[in-house]
């Protein structure tokens, strides 16, 4: 006899088509997979149903859309990931995340941080909590393959790299450690590292070969000039290893008592300024978790099924009319 898989709570759309048989899911497609593993119903907002809630995981220009769900009562609720300010003098100017906000019920911002920034521009007269970016446990899992690339010992950054992201600076943190069992990996696409025998650059991977890389790295070293939420650091927190991270931004709000935070140059400008943070600190607290050697303690708060219950828990006090 087929048992059917029980299905609860409202019904969800998001507006992420998702893509099938990709080895690094994003923000939407990680969402989708962990709601249908605990048995919620979720589907693209193209499917001819109506939903109770509509997830916008990003802005979006489909405002007859919007207004079509609304008009039948269905709640939409924006996932804020940044503020969208492409002018500084006018951060409402081609801003396409408050355009899409004004037509939505509610928002989740990724970080206070972010909310923060939002609250220096713009009017928050909605609905709104915060949910940290969550990572896959059972993907990132400290248990399981490792790969070292033949280090002893090494350190591992991760990202799609854009010069914000201050690669070289973290580079320059490896040079100056001096540290000869010691070695870089580099993770994602475009880095730019300079020929090095203890520096591995290994282009994009998939989620799956990142852990490998995680479970066996000594720390996770990320010091963008700002960042909302990073899903790298969820996902390393996770797997167990230490970060060394920049002040600005939600990063660490991820981190917590799990590394340490260096403080930048420029932490108070405005978003999105090079922002360099003290080397000498910064080559400190790499060589203080190096030498004390131990994982990061168990992230249960930060596990993608804890994210994706906090969101159903927002979407039922929204829908429940408990929320002002």
């Amino acid at each position: 006899m087929l048992w059917r898989k029980k299905v609860s709570g409202p019904l969800v759309a998001i507006n992420h088509k998702p893509r099938f048989l990709t080895g690094s899911p994003h923000f939407g497609e990680q969402f989708l997979k962990e709601a249908r593993r605990q048995g919620r119903r979720v589907v693209h907002w193209e499917k001819d149903v109506k939903p109770d809630i509509i997830l916008m995981i990003d802005w979006t220009l489909d405002f007859d859309r919007l207004e079509y769900y609304r008009s039948q009562g269905v709640k939409v609720v924006l996932r804020i990931d940044g503020v969208g300010v492409k002018h500084e003098q006018d951060p409402f100017k081609d801003n396409r995340v408050y355009a899409t906000f004004q037509k939505t019920d509610a928002a989740v911002f990724q970080s206070e941080f972010c909310k923060q920034i939002w609250l220096r521009c713009f009017k928050l007269d909605k609905p709104h909590t915060v949910i940290l970016n969550g990572a896959d446990e059972n993907i990132f899992s400290p248990l399981g393959p490792a790969e070292n690339f033949g280090f002893r010992h090494f350190m591992v950054t991760a990202a799609r790299w854009r010069p914000w992201k201050n690669l070289e600076q973290m580079i320059e943190v490896f040079l100056r450690l001096e540290q000869k069992d010691l070695g870089l990996v580099v993770i994602g696409a475009d880095a730019k590292v300079p020929p090095h025998p203890r520096i591995k650059a290994t282009g994009k991977l998939s989620h799956r070969q990142m852990a490998k890389v995680f479970r066996a790295a000594d720390l996770f070293l990320y010091l963008p000039w700002q960042d909302w939420c990073p899903k790298v650091v969820s996902q390393a927190l996770v797997a167990g290893l230490p970060v060394v991270c920049s002040f600005k931004g939600g990063t660490r709000e991820l981190v917590q008592d799990c590394g340490l935070v260096i403080r930048g140059t420029r932490d108070e400008a405005v978003p999105f300024e090079p922002n360099p943070v003290n080397t000498e600190e910064a080559v400190a607290a790499v060589k203080q978790i190096l030498q004390k050697g131990e994982r990061c303690r168990p992230r249960p708060d930060l596990y993608l099924s804890s994210m994706v219950k906090q969101y159903y828990n927002f979407f039922e006090e929204l829908l429940a009319g408990r929320l002002k």
